[in-house]
């Protein structure tokens, strides 16, 4: 019983909800990047993956450490997760799992000959912890919030791409990693503007507090579309780099697989985008701002916005995957 309520309480501080959108986001680098079934099942692929997790729940663990009076306030779950788990085991928790992550780095590493792989993580690790953590609180630092993006998305991708290909990405590959970066990031302001409230009363200079509730879901939107045409040019760049089938004409090949794309990326980001243009609309009346956030809160809903966009970006890489390996 004692066991089950502790990995329910890390469950918790780990934010296990938002799996759903994070195991099809970790599989499109895989996808991207594999050349063959082959490449799927090597060791340094598996351990890449590994890497990623470790680093990843680390961040939201030090996160919920960081935010605990806040969140015992009003996300009740978590502060009561740290409370189970409590501080010290917690700082444990985050410093073991960062060091495994470091090592198990080291060791892809060696088996790539390629050591700038270590740094690059070492790097990206600083900015995610730093993210949540004094002295470098870079959440409530004007515009090193931004640091977010490059910590829990661009760099990851980066990195778990570099070990799929065994070397630099492609420049379509780093067209679809910035727009992945920019269009999440987008979505991730929007979660942490349901927050509003809680920052301004424990005077945390979030985006959202910063700039202002509609301000901040405006550029939110913006964001998204500008992430969302961003990838429309990416998967273009990287059709076109195939061999084109042999029962189609090479043009038309790619005008469907172009068309393909635009639906597919269309239907599945309609979703935060018909969210977003509510919560806009809900954030620009004159009611009051206690009800405003209610109704924010109400409406938003990260894990489905976040999973429908991923899977869209998972549909095109499977795609992609499929036509590579024919």
């Amino acid at each position: 019983m004692k066991l089950r309520k502790y990995l329910r309480a890390y469950a918790n501080a780990c934010r296990m909800e938002y799996i759903p959108g994070e195991a099809p986001g970790m599989a499109i680098p895989l996808l991207l990047g594999a050349a063959s079934l082959s490449n799927v099942l090597a060791i340094h692929v598996i351990e890449s993956f590994l890497v990623f997790m470790l680093l990843f729940w680390s961040g939201f663990l030090i996160n919920a450490l960081a935010d605990v009076e806040v969140d015992s306030k009003y996300k009740t779950f978590v502060s009561q997760a740290v409370g189970v788990l409590g501080k010290k085991m917690l700082k444990t928790l985050i410093f073991l799992q960062v060091m495994a992550g470091i090592l198990i780095t080291a060791h892809i590493c060696y088996l790539l000959n390629n050591y700038w792989i270590l740094i690059w993580i070492i790097f990206a690790t600083f900015f995610g912890l730093g993210y949540s953590v004094e002295p470098f609180h870079f959440k409530v630092r004007g515009i090193l919030h931004a640091t977010l993006a490059f910590s829990a998305m661009f760099a990851p991708f980066i990195f778990l791409l570099y070990v799929v290909i065994g070397g630099m990405p492609s420049l379509p590959l780093i067209f679809i990693t910035l727009a992945l970066t920019i269009v999440h990031y987008g979505i991730a302001l929007v979660n942490q503007s349901q927050d509003y409230l809680e920052d301004k009363e424990t005077g945390l200079k979030t985006p959202a507090v910063r700039w202002g509730l509609t301000k901040t879901l405006k550029i939110a939107l913006a964001l998204v579309t500008g992430g969302l045409c961003i990838s429309i040019i990416g998967f273009y760049l990287l059709f076109s780099s195939l061999t084109p089938l042999a029962i189609l004409d090479h043009s038309f090949n790619i005008e469907i697989l172009l068309a393909f794309t635009v639906l597919i990326l269309i239907l599945t980001y309609s979703i935060p985008f018909r969210g977003l243009r509510d919560l806009i609309k809900i954030s620009s009346t004159n009611a009051d701002i206690r009800q405003t956030m209610n109704g924010i809160k109400s409406r938003l809903n990260y894990p489905k916005w976040q999973a429908s966009g991923i899977m869209g970006l998972a549909i095109l890489s499977i795609l992609f995957f499929v036509i590579r390996t024919l």
